[in-house]
């Protein structure tokens, strides 16, 4: 009924009996929520042409937008912020992120554009994860997180090749914390020296955006679990500031 079709012609599309305009394809789309990408795959394998367009966030057309996001990020300092593509790719980060990077002394490499990914700066050996505490409850979270991103195909396997990577780095020490952590939601504990952070991540989407690359960005940011969390990131934003 959504689609505005029968039952019977919607038989007939399924069973190959008849094939289905442009028009029904994309209402059958929307009623189920397809991702733009799957869209466009679903329009060239029945004859038709791609509507969605994937376009860098550094092209001119995007300069709005950009600036948007970036005005976005800095608006949640001093919580750590980043944009991430449907690889786990940072786009984009806001300061407060970079400075918790610095202080928990990740390889610079890792946070070259060509290497800044979110999986690989966790779980590299010269990443986060010598400093995450609960690294077992936080890979298998995210590493499922990021499997679900092959619902929508891999033509080129680069999410198959970085999930083989990242699977190479899974930690096999037994995670003392999972069982005490709330089940909805995904805190991560940061340990250096004698000084913690405690954070739980969100992820925010833009609204019915009709451009893949838009589509498929999604906004991470940490916040702090306890006043010591908040005051700790406070005093951070202020000691990367003034060195």
């Amino acid at each position: 009924m959504e689609c505005d079709s029968s039952a019977k012609h919607l038989s007939f599309v399924e069973t190959g009996r008849a094939t289905p305009t442009r028009d029904l394809l994309l209402r059958m789309c929307e009623v189920l929520e397809i991702p733009l990408r799957t869209r466009n795959t679903i329009l060239i394998t029945t004859g038709y042409a791609p509507l969605y367009e994937e376009t860098g966030l550094s092209e001119p057309e995007m300069t709005e937008v950009r600036e948007l996001l970036e005005r976005i990020l800095a608006f949640n300092e001093p919580y750590p912020a980043m944009l991430i593509d449907r690889c786990m790719d940072i786009s984009m980060a806001n300061k407060s992120f970079l400075d918790m990077c610095r202080w928990l002394e990740v390889d610079e490499s890792l946070l070259k554009p060509e290497n800044l990914n979110l999986m690989r700066l966790c779980f590299h050996p010269q990443g986060l994860r010598n400093y995450i505490v609960n690294l077992r409850l936080v890979f298998c979270t995210m590493r499922e997180r990021f499997r679900r991103q092959l619902i929508a195909g891999d033509p080129e396997n680069k999410l198959g090749n970085l999930l083989a990577e990242i699977d190479s780095y899974e930690p096999q020490e037994l995670d003392t914390e999972a069982e005490s952590l709330p089940k909805l939601l995904m805190p991560i504990h940061f340990k250096k020296g004698e000084q913690e952070l405690r954070l739980v991540t969100t992820v925010a989407t833009l609204g019915a955006p009709l451009n893949m690359t838009l589509q498929e960005l999604q906004l991470e940011i940490g916040y702090p679990l306890e006043t010591q969390d908040q005051n700790f990131l406070n005093n951070l934003a202020e000691q990367y500031t003034t060195s």
